[in-house]
């Protein structure tokens, strides 16, 4: 029997991953900027700035309070995948301890025993993953929709033209130097904050 790992808490990284920010609404200009750049050809002119959305998970409220309300509401489901993985464990540990020494009926029924609960395991790993993508769609797509407004909204305040995401951007070589002051994360957090109170808990359960 091999050991299988068990998703803890579920995949947050992999689900937060899904609400990436590619389709962060882009700050529109007035008319008669937009004119004024058209006719001398210069296009938009305004700053870069860089972003880590992977911090956004433990420092925006709004969206931690959310995470960790759709955590709590999968723990049943987790400490019964536990449960499961420590019976095949026991009945691991038995075959390689006890297996010499007992029948080969009762060895071959401890081995079969673990390979049914592998498939149980299995199974309700895939199961439990799927019911919990769909409610993280549920909870937290909503919030990253906020708070790409919000970003939306704080580019257009700071001037800002371009927003790049720092991991996307280091991980494809696009990013190969920039200045401490064009990291708005920091900043841009505490604005979201203050404006977006964490005070309502996860959705209900439909």
């Amino acid at each position: 029997m091999r050991r299988r790992s068990i998703p803890v808490a579920f995949a947050i990284s992999a689900l937060f991953s899904l609400f990436a920010f590619a389709q962060t609404p882009q700050p529109t200009r007035p008319a008669a900027q937009a004119s004024a750049a058209s006719e001398s050809g210069t296009g938009a002119q305004g700053k870069i700035a860089i972003i880590n959305t992977a911090a956004f998970r433990v420092g925006i409220d709004e969206l931690k309070t959310r995470m960790e309300a759709l955590t709590k509401e999968f723990e049943p489901q987790n400490k019964e995948l536990e449960g499961l993985q420590k019976q095949i464990d026991d009945l691991k540990n038995k075959v390689q301890t006890q297996g010499s020494t007992v029948q080969p009926s009762v060895r071959n029924n401890w081995m079969e025993q673990g390979a049914d609960l592998e498939k149980t395991l299995k199974r309700k790993s895939e199961d439990y993953q799927s019911l919990f993508q769909k409610r993280g769609q549920e909870v937290v797509a909503p919030i990253m929709d906020k708070i790409n407004q919000s970003l939306g909204k704080y580019s257009q305040q700071h001037n800002i033209v371009l927003v790049l995401e720092r991991q996307v951007a280091e991980g494809s070589s696009l990013l190969v130097w920039a200045a401490p002051v064009s990291d708005i994360t920091e900043d841009f957090i505490k604005e979201y904050n203050k404006a977006n109170p964490s005070s309502a808990p996860a959705a209900p359960r439909k």
